[in-house]
């Protein structure tokens, strides 16, 4: 398989049971089930309530990563300063949904699953919320 092969040694084809996430390797993949993604949910919960309460998904945070500051790689990677940008909320919940799989602690179907139950229950949580200011029978479901 074509996988990242380990510190300092890049992306090459592999055997797949040599593989390791990218991470350190003191931080092994952690031992609990893979489905579905808890960050990926409490990201979306997050990234949806702010929506919610701000009437907006803009965002617009950014975070640059200088040249090699990587915990794995020290002094190797990011060759050159890397800015993160996420222009909505959703952008940034997405990407950390995303940044499990990289880590090989999810699978893609995990980190899906979860934005979308992160999303109802932001949902039914800003709901209940509201039904205190404005009574149960406005948002009840």
């Amino acid at each position: 398989m074509l996988g990242w092969a380990g510190p300092y040694r890049r992306t090459r084809a592999i055997a797949g049971e040599d593989w390791f996430p990218y991470q350190s390797t003191t931080f092994p993949t952690p031992p609990f089930p893979e489905y579905s993604s808890g960050h990926s949910t409490f990201s979306a919960a997050g990234a949806e309530i702010l929506r919610l309460f701000t009437k907006s998904t803009r965002f617009g945070a950014s975070v640059t990563l200088p040249a090699g500051s990587s915990r794995t790689e020290p002094g190797a990677v990011p060759a050159h300063d890397l800015t993160l940008s996420w222009a909505t909320f959703s952008e940034a919940a997405d990407q950390a949904g995303i940044s499990r799989r990289y880590g090989g602690i999810h699978f893609e179907q995990g980190d899906l699953d979860g934005r979308r139950a992160g999303r109802l229950v932001a949902q039914m949580a800003w709901d209940k919320a509201q039904s205190y200011f404005d009574g149960p029978s406005v948002h009840t479901r």
